[in-house]
């Protein structure tokens, strides 16, 4: 946390405290906590910009919110998915202080979310694109962390893992008899993925040979750093923004520039080929870990290689 951000939590310590204790008591996974504290400092950080002192919160007006928005927007250029999850934050949290008579109002519950667009077709790495991209692992990584990154990106590529999910996993989650693992997905659920048996046999290579020694507090991690705690989900991220990179600059390599890859997009990847090769949505589902189907359904879309294939028809005889 940089200074700022220090000296704005050492202003409202009190409210950032409690309002993490009423999520931790209502069951909020660790990451959305995580999630939402960050999201909050950062608006209590826009609020008493140029301030030599912390902003009374009951004075907050709906008007300083708008403007946060707005900056979340122009400045940041975040998407309306992040915009309204960071509204949503600042309204748990005002609703928190609410209830514990902290504040007299909530200003954020008067705001309006941003319309998010609809049916946008997920990008996806293509079969091929998938080969290249596991390939450049072994170009950018140090040769001690080659098979750590090839299972960290396997497991979103051909498990469906979120970063988060990957930064959590412990090595009790592992199934040894089953050669599967339990993942501790969103709202604190929990899912079994039965492991493909190549990307099972280098999580296991892996954790015989290459993992680092854990320092104390990190023994159950099953990925760690090179200074031996648990990899941050922004390593995780900035491993696959350095494939990306790498393969920008490669003179053949236009679908990576306009595809944009991120570690999330491996998990696309996956949930897409699931769907074109037949697998029904109701196991898809279960194997992301979406608690909507409606969620799932975006994978179903049909790709201009599908549409092609659809339409080679013989219809010669109609234009005779």
């Amino acid at each position: 946390m940089d200074t700022n951000k220090q000296l704005v939590a050492s202003w409202y310590e009190e409210e950032l405290a409690i309002f993490q204790t009423d999520m931790d008591n209502k069951d909020y996974s660790p990451f959305t906590i995580e999630n939402y504290l960050r999201d909050v400092v950062m608006f209590l950080c826009f609020i008493t910009r140029n301030q030599e002192t912390k902003v009374e919160l009951d004075h907050v007006k709906k008007m300083q919110i708008t403007l946060f928005m707005n900056m979340l927007k122009a400045k940041r250029g975040n998407s309306a998915t992040t915009r309204n999850r960071r509204l949503t934050a600042v309204r748990s949290f005002y609703k928190c202080l609410l209830s514990y008579e902290l504040v007299s109002r909530n200003p954020a519950i008067e705001l309006e979310s941003a319309k998010e667009r609809k049916g946008t077709l997920p990008i996806y790495l293509e079969k091929e694109e998938l080969k290249l991209f596991f390939c450049e692992i072994e170009e950018v990584s140090q040769s001690r962390h080659v098979i750590r990154n090839k299972v960290m990106l396997g497991l979103m590529a051909f498990a469906g893992l979120r970063v988060t999910e990957i930064h959590y996993l412990n090595c009790s989650y592992i199934n040894s008899e089953k050669k599967g693992i339990t993942v501790l997905g969103k709202g604190n659920k929990s899912r079994y993925i039965p492991l493909p048996l190549t990307l099972y046999n280098q999580l296991i290579e892996y954790m015989n040979n290459e993992r680092e020694l854990p320092m104390k507090g990190h023994e159950d991690a099953v990925f760690i750093s090179r200074r031996g705690k648990r990899i941050s989900r922004r390593r995780i991220q900035e491993i696959t923004e350095r494939i990306r990179c790498s393969l920008e600059t490669q003179a053949d390599m236009d679908s990576y520039k306009t595809k944009k890859i991120s570690s999330h997009k491996l998990r696309h990847s996956f949930a897409t080929h699931l769907v074109q090769g037949g697998t029904d949505i109701r196991t898809v589902q279960e194997l992301l870990g979406h608690s909507n189907l409606n969620t799932t359904q975006r994978y179903t879309h049909v790709s201009d290689k599908q549409k092609e294939k659809a339409m080679e028809m013989e219809i010669g005889d109609y234009f005779q």
